[in-house]
């Protein structure tokens, strides 16, 4: 049984030509299995062949004979057939077998696509289709590969944008699923217009996502020990509105790229080194070392540790009120900043 294909070397080999005659599409990330069938309905299908040449069902809505005879039949007016099933783990089948069949000689003249977000692993159909179809891992993403996505979506329409507001996005909309960001980011793109570097203040108009220049203000505060200033400004946030989980997600970030500075710092790394190393812009690799002050690579550190613990906090596990969540945090850690004072 070979290993599915990541979904980058699945278009890599579409743009090749290589078109599999079975597919199935699994994972969780819905975005995907859209997309997916997008890139095969262009590469299958010529312009206004759709109609004729194209069939798509759902899988409730349907039995594994019938789809196997759309599956059988040659196409009319393209070079080939396209048989779309979503929902596929429903498909109404009462053996395995004539699926395996279909497997071993497919029809060459056809493209069939399974698709299902939560295929169960111990039917004998998915069984048969480990053996037989091309697999697409559609595998939702970690923080820092949505964070390479979201970059590389922008540079594809000419849009510039640094790694570091890729993880600011990231950490404010990875968990809504790539079809939720890539609206934002189109919605990003709209508002600025012609394609340019997106600078920090544009990330306002994202819904969901940390205000940048909130995050540095609050989190100016924290590193250095300031509590008044810290408190009122989360106060300011949440009575302004702000969602707690968003709020904490960009102090941490913040703090994540001001550990990278200071860890440069430490090792005498020039700003523009440590950006190639880091992917930090070398501006904000100084405005990050001059506003963290004297704050210590373990002080920063520990800084991350409460937000973890302020995040168990906020996610239901002991905060009924967000402020006093946050004030936690800013007085824990002021505290330990005025012992190493």
């Amino acid at each position: 049984m070979a290993p599915p294909l990541k979904f980058a070397q699945f278009r890599q080999a579409l743009l090749r030509g290589a078109v599999a005659p079975v597919y199935l599409l699994e994972g969780e990330e819905q975005f995907f299995h859209d997309e997916a069938i997008r890139l095969l309905e262009r590469a299958v299908l010529p312009s206004g062949g759709a109609s004729v040449d194209r069939e798509s069902t759902q899988g409730a809505e349907t039995t594994l004979a019938r789809v196997l005879d759309l599956a059988s039949t040659y196409p009319m007016a393209a070079a080939r057939r396209l048989v779309v099933v979503r929902g596929a783990d429903a498909l109404r089948a009462e053996q395995a077998e004539p699926l395996e069949r279909y497997l071993a000689r497919p029809n060459p003249k056809a493209c069939l696509i399974l698709s299902d977000t939560r295929f169960d692993r111990r039917r004998l159909l998915y069984r048969a289709l480990l053996g037989g179809a091309a697999r697409i891992d559609c595998a939702p993403l970690d923080e820092a590969q949505t964070a390479l996505w979201v970059r590389e979506r922008l540079r594809q329409q000419g849009y510039g944008l640094s790694p570091d507001l890729a993880e600011a996005i990231a950490a404010g909309l990875g968990g809504a699923g790539l079809g939720r960001i890539d609206a934002e980011l189109a919605k990003l793109m709209s508002a600025i217009g012609a394609p340019r570097p997106v600078d920090p203040a544009d990330l306002a108009i994202l819904a969901g996502v940390p205000r940048v220049e909130d995050a540095f203000r609050l989190a100016v505060h924290l590193v250095r020990g300031e509590r008044g200033e810290a408190v009122a400004a989360v106060r300011a946030l949440l009575l302004a509105g702000e969602e707690p989980v968003q709020m904490l997600g960009a102090l941490a970030w913040y703090i994540r790229n001001a550990l990278k500075a200071r860890a440069a710092a430490a090792r005498r790394i020039p700003p523009r080194e440590m950006a190639s190393l880091y992917g930090t812009d070398p501006g904000r690799v100084d405005r990050f070392q001059r506003e963290v002050g004297r704050a210590s690579v373990e002080a920063l550190r520990g800084a991350l540790r409460l937000c973890l613990l302020a995040d168990r906090e906020l996610k239901g596990f002991g905060a009924k009120d967000p402020a006093h969540a946050f004030e936690r945090l800013i007085h824990r850690h002021g505290r330990r900043v005025a012992r190493t004072a």
